[in-house]
């Protein structure tokens, strides 16, 4: 077994399973990997049944934080707590790297830790829905952060131009995108069209949803509905009998689910952290061998062969007017399919990760 990494991520590993867990997972391969990860309180006391397990047999640590971590007083409680805490794990585990998923989360490195810093950006850390003296500590953070890392990850190109431009840190940075976990699906059977056309959704669903293109949909085509899978952070945003929400589903049992599906969708709202997004949906989404339907923003030229994208409400309704009238028909050939999730797995991913990681 190779190095030791701490390995810190923002997001309870019980949450959907999404870039840090695969690169956490990958990692373990080479490395001797500990995890501390963040109680969500979805979870706390709840019942997580049907969301990421420990199918690698990690070593996970479970950290908490006092809730309204953004109010100041909290805040300082927090680090004041968190830095004794992994300054415990740190001397506990003695690891080569500590890799961070979330620029707040160093914070709570202690200052004078000899290890090797790396920074995995996947998001526009500042775009979520935090008061804005959290998003200064943020910025704060992430200043430090860039400047004591060894190695940047980031997971586009938005977020790889962005850092550099306020950072000036491209020596720095490596563009390590999303990718497909898991096997590649062994099946171009043509679907039974039924009357009713199932558009499917599978993701978190927050406010990035855009509601308003779905209602105008099922207004204007008699014949679609909606099959939204994944946890759900909104209440009662849309009630229609053609909408069905169905919760989390186990990641490895989500084809169950999509294969009765006629088209799948990604209907984000463009602001600046869907812009910074490489949606790792897009990836199983591709895999799941369906018509692709999606919002166009610069990053995803990427899945350009097999998305079919609109702009705006009027082409988003012509879109799937069209789609309707014609059977739902793949921009994109099973060959086409199958080369590109062969290019960008996980493995293929950690792979590269670990080239850079080497040079450390």
């Amino acid at each position: 077994m190779g190095k030791k990494i701490l390995y810190i991520m923002h997001v309870d590993w019980r949450w959907i399973k999404q870039r840090p867990h695969f690169i956490a997972e990958g990692l373990s391969d080479s490395y001797d990997v500990t995890v501390a990860h963040f109680y969500s309180k979805k979870y706390l006391f709840g019942n997580s049944e049907g969301l990421t397990t420990n199918e690698k047999n990690l070593n996970l640590l479970s950290a908490f934080r006092l809730p309204l971590y953004q109010e100041k007083i909290i805040y300082d409680l927090n680090k004041a707590y968190m830095k004794i805490y992994f300054r415990f794990l740190i001397k506990k585990y003695d690891p080569y790297f500590i890799w961070i998923t979330f620029p707040q989360l160093y914070d709570y490195i202690p200052s004078d830790t000899s290890c090797k810093i790396i920074y995995d950006c996947m998001d526009e850390a500042t775009g979520f829905n935090f008061n804005d003296d959290f998003k200064l500590k943020i910025l704060e953070s992430e200043k430090k952060l860039v400047e004591d890392a060894s190695i940047i990850f980031t997971s586009s190109n938005y977020l790889f131009k962005n850092l550099d431009e306020k950072y000036k840190c491209k020596n720095k940075l490596m563009l390590i995108r999303n990718a497909f976990g898991g096997d590649i699906i062994d099946d171009d059977a043509k679907k039974e069209r039924g009357k009713t056309y199932k558009i499917g959704y599978v993701g978190t669903i927050s406010k990035w949803i855009d509601f308003e293109k779905i209602n105008a949909s099922l207004e204007k085509i008699d014949n679609i509905e909606y099959h939204l899978i994944g946890p759900c952070e909104l209440e009662n945003e849309l009630k229609h009998d053609k909408v069905k929400f169905y919760g989390t589903i186990p990641y490895n049992e989500l084809y169950n689910y999509v294969k009765d599906f006629d088209c799948l969708i990604a209907p984000f709202i463009v602001d600046n952290k869907i812009k910074s997004a490489d949606p790792g949906k897009l990836y199983g989404y591709i895999n799941y061998n369906k018509p692709i339907i999606s919002v166009y923003y610069k990053e995803l030229d990427y899945f350009s062969k097999f998305i079919n994208f609109y702009s705006n409400t009027h082409e988003y309704l012509n879109l799937l007017i069209d789609m309707v009238k014609n059977g739902f028909n793949r921009k994109y050939s099973n060959c086409e399919r199958y080369e590109f999730l062969k290019n960008n797995s996980w493995d293929t991913r950690v792979s590269e990760i670990i080239k850079h990681l080497k040079t450390l």
